[in-house]
């Protein structure tokens, strides 16, 4: 775990992250990041309950704010300093000066049988195919193809939907060929690789972080 400077880290307007109230039942309430003014403040939006309710709250109230930021998983603590309800409900946080940020572990991978498209953007003539990821982790995957689609050093752009309990979501992914393998787990594959994640964005890292989580709560880590 490393503590880094916030102000370092350039976030994203719109990122998802996580607040949990301190001292109180531990909740993880979702709120999107609105901006921040560095050494003053964090806008991020209010949490809101059924019917769009927001969440009660009060000045100086503790919180501890979580999000996924370049591959790291990050928190740092604070304070609301104010409550905002027009236009919009959303709150002022005290600016943290430090932000624990830890990697998460390459070794969790998973089973997996994501479908996916995929275009070899290294490729002069944008070659096209399709394909699924058999096991994956947040920062890598095994990628098996219906045709050779590329060679180590080329840069693929796949995209796949991502199911999570109710919730689907397409996601896309950015990455780099590492080696060409010659073993093959699925019976119409004709070309194997091991893939290593180059982007992915803060949101589909987020929907893949947790489908990897809910993959290994069945029991399908390898």
């Amino acid at each position: 775990m490393a503590s880094i400077d916030f102000s370092k880290i350039r976030l994203t307007t719109g990122l998802s992250m996580k607040l949990e109230v301190e001292g109180g039942d531990s909740k993880r309430h979702n709120v999107n990041l609105i901006g921040y003014i560095p050494g003053r403040t964090v806008l991020i939006t209010t949490p809101l309950l059924g019917e769009h309710r927001p969440l009660l709250l009060r000045k100086e109230q503790g919180v501890i704010v979580r999000f996924f930021s370049n591959k790291s998983a990050c928190a740092f603590r604070t304070q609301v300093a104010h409550i905002c309800t027009t236009p919009a409900y959303y709150l002022h946080l005290t600016w943290p000066d430090r932000v624990e940020a830890g990697e998460i572990r390459k070794a969790e991978r998973v089973l997996a049988n994501l479908q996916v498209t995929i275009v070899n953007q290294s490729s002069t003539t944008g070659e096209r195919g399709t394909g699924a990821i058999v096991d994956l982790s947040t920062t890598g995957a095994r990628l098996e193809t219906l045709q050779a689609l590329g060679k180590p050093g080329d840069i693929l752009l796949m995209t796949s939907k991502v199911s999570v309990g109710h919730v689907t979501r397409v996601i896309s992914i950015e990455a780099v060929i590492r080696a060409v393998l010659d073993r093959k787990e699925l019976s119409n594959s004709a070309a194997a690789y091991g893939i290593e994640f180059k982007y992915v964005s803060d949101i589909d890292f987020l929907a893949l972080q947790a489908f990897v989580n809910a993959q290994m709560a069945r029991g399908a880590e390898r």
